[in-house]
């Protein structure tokens, strides 16, 4: 049984929330969440979705325990 990974493995999602911890440091889950209310705004619910991956790979990647078994980032 293979296990469905937590984030988005796309490269611009992974280098986005990276761009966003270097620039915003704690603050990054805020603006990436400010980018998605901007999409909801606008009503361009592709963009809603991407902002939301972008949200939780700054979750994953900040993460600092781990089960036995997860490999790192």
């Amino acid at each position: 049984m293979s296990k469905k990974p937590t984030i988005d493995p796309d490269p611009d999602v992974i280098r986005t929330a990276w761009t966003l911890i270097r620039h915003h440091g704690p603050k990054a889950m805020r603006e990436a969440t400010r980018q998605q209310n901007a999409m909801i705004q606008r009503g361009d619910a592709g963009k809603v979705n991407l902002w939301w991956s972008v949200g939780r790979a700054i979750q994953e990647l900040r993460r600092t325990k781990r089960a036995p078994h997860e490999p790192l980032n």
